[in-house]
């Protein structure tokens, strides 16, 4: 099965009734995207991981802005050098990063997470709630996006 097949195939499975089948598709994407530049990127990637989880975010800042400079279609570099920003309170920045992986990848639920978890704190409330919808579409079981939802409409009152 080529990679296109089993991404559609977990796509599919991220909407199943069964809760295992849904974690197991996330975890398959999540791999994917992880691996998605090769394995010295790979490493790179998990370097700068390592450094955010031990909030050294300036190195991690380092690590991830040169993984996208080298490689500017490596997604995951993105996607986490937008986590890195949101954490840091550059929500702008880390809105164009969440667009960026977007466009290379439209389905990728956890930059559609970040981007309306960004335009939540920025109060962009109507363009979060479209967002949050769109990864309803792709994670209808992931209650966090209806969490945020609730939150933006609240906002907006």
């Amino acid at each position: 099965m080529s990679i296109m097949d089993k991404t559609v195939q977990y796509l599919q499975d991220l909407k199943s009734e069964d809760p295992v089948a849904r974690e197991n598709a996330t975890k398959a994407l999540w791999l994917l995207w992880h691996r998605q530049g090769g394995e010295e990127m790979e490493r790179k990637l998990d370097e700068g991981i390592r450094l955010m989880e031990r909030e050294q975010l300036d190195d991690a800042l380092i690590v991830f802005q040169t993984l996208v400079e080298k490689c500017p279609d490596f997604s995951e570099a993105r996607n986490k050098l937008a986590t890195l920003l949101f954490f840091m309170g550059q929500y702008d920045e880390s809105v164009k990063e969440c667009e960026e992986v977007l466009r290379q990848i439209p389905h990728h639920f956890g930059a559609l997470n970040g981007l309306g978890m960004c335009l939540f704190e920025l109060k962009r409330f109507e363009e979060a709630i479209l967002i949050f919808k769109k990864a309803l579409e792709i994670q209808p079981h992931a209650t966090i996006n209806a969490v945020y939802i609730a939150r933006c409409r609240g906002g907006l009152n």
